[in-house]
């Protein structure tokens, strides 16, 4: 079955799952590149999401789209409380404060 997906053209389920600096790189390309305010926010949702676990990777690759995102759609208030929240989750230390009590 596998050799006739292959053949036809169809996607193969190798099981190979992108990293997370891959996954936030896609992201921020779509909150630089993506002209539909939805689509943005959706992006910048899945970044906070994001933020906790890979918190070195999002405040790396995606500062510069969240202060964008601040500057150009300040007239969206559900999109800024994303970004300020996952610039929190950035600079915050209460995951390290947890883990040290």
């Amino acid at each position: 079955m596998n050799f006739l997906r292959g053949v036809m053209g169809g996607q193969q389920s190798s099981g190979v799952q992108p990293s997370g600096a891959e996954t936030i790189q896609k992201l921020c390309d779509r909150v630089a590149s993506s002209t539909l305010l939805d689509d943005r926010r959706d992006a910048v949702r899945a970044l906070k999401s994001l933020s906790k676990k890979y918190r070195l990777e999002v405040g790396t690759q995606a500062m510069d789209h969240l202060l964008n995102v601040l500057q150009t759609d300040r007239a969206d208030s559900e999109i800024i409380g994303y970004a300020l929240d996952t610039l929190y989750n950035v600079l915050s230390n209460d995951a390290e404060e947890a883990g040290k009590s």
